[in-house]
């Protein structure tokens, strides 16, 4: 008990957690970091996609880029004051044909390990992957990584295909017609 008590005191009162963590030192050449936003910009585009460097609604780096024929941004997270972020967020917001419900969520999320799957609330599917990128990513892992995104957003298409929408049941109980109202002349 008192090396539990003791444990959980440390981490209590010891440095930062991984949620603050941060690169204290420029980002390694040759590495991927998203404390510097060309890095990934360029890694983008020498993995063969765009990578065009914008800002987003928080005033935060952000890449706009497309695969498997859908548009997404790269969103930079952990950041200090617009600067010096330390995650990155692939996103992918799609508007489905027919509507889904957190039973296609859910299943989605069971069965997929890359690609995060949430129910907006104005119906749309919002597909995400994220990766803490202190230290440096290599080139090689970046790669297999926006290979991973891309092959994420094509199977998403396939599972709407095979998962469609569930139609609503017939309710048991139906109105009652209300019979008319006699008026007298």
């Amino acid at each position: 008990m008192t090396k539990t008590w003791w444990l959980a005191a440390m981490m209590l009162a010891g440095g930062a957690s991984a949620a603050e963590a941060k690169d204290a030192a420029p980002c390694p050449k040759d590495l991927i970091c998203a404390s510097e936003p060309n890095s990934v910009g360029g890694a983008m585009l020498r993995a063969g996609y765009q990578g065009l460097i914008d800002t987003d609604n928080q005033g935060d780096p952000m890449i706009v880029s497309a695969a498997a024929g859908y548009k997404f941004n790269i969103y930079f997270y952990d950041c200090e004051v617009h600067k010096q972020c330390a995650s990155l967020q692939f996103s992918m917001r799609l508007t489905p044909s027919e509507r889904r419900d957190l039973t296609f969520v859910n299943k989605w999320n069971s069965e997929q390990r890359f690609g995060q799957l949430a129910l907006t609330k104005d119906g749309d599917l919002r597909l995400t992957h994220d990766m803490s990128t202190i230290g440096g990513i290599t080139p090689a892992n970046f790669n297999d990584m926006v290979e991973w995104w891309s092959s994420m957003m094509g199977t998403l298409e396939t599972f709407l295909k095979a998962n469609p929408p569930v139609p609503e049941p017939t309710p048991l109980i139906r109105p009652v017609p209300t019979p008319p109202v006699k008026t007298s002349t």
